[in-house]
């Protein structure tokens, strides 16, 4: 029975080292979650401003907040490319757009509130931004990681 529990560890250990990156950028992508459902809610329940308007900022929060995230986590092995954040932004801005069509059908159209949708349309968006910043953003090898590895 021991022989099996290790064998299983390791199975684990593999998976996680496998796909370190990809829960990493879950991770801050569950803190970016938080920090945009805060500003979406603030934004909309507090103040008072129209809910796809507060999705913008508190979208461009989780944004920023993802970003410096990723740079020292997640990516921590690669350099941005020289246009890191401008190409971050880019490709969040079509996250966005993606995140903001499923928010107003769900809830303008379909009548679920605000909140739940702003959910749903969090997990549409997700894929987007994790394919077209592992792709097009975080690029570039660091020159340490090149000169241990040679």
């Amino acid at each position: 029975m021991k022989m099996m529990e290790l064998t299983n560890r390791l199975k684990v250990a593999n998976l996680l080292s496998r796909y370190r990156r990809l829960i990493r950028f879950c991770l801050v992508g569950a803190s970016g979650t938080i920090v945009g459902l805060s500003m979406l809610y603030f934004f909309t329940d507090v103040v008072g401003v129209f809910y796809l308007v507060s999705n913008v900022i508190a979208f461009t929060c989780s944004v920023t907040n993802n970003y410096l995230w990723n740079s020292k986590w997640t990516f921590s092995d690669k350099k941005a490319s020289p246009t890191g954040y401008t190409k971050y932004i880019g490709t969040s801005l079509l996250g966005l757009g993606v995140n903001t069509s499923i928010l107003w059908f769900l809830t303008s159209i379909i009548g679920i509130w605000y909140m739940a949708s702003a959910i749903v349309a969090i997990v549409g968006a997700f894929l987007v931004n994790y394919t077209l910043s592992r792709k097009l953003v975080w690029t570039v090898q660091k020159e340490e990681t090149n000169v241990r590895s040679n």
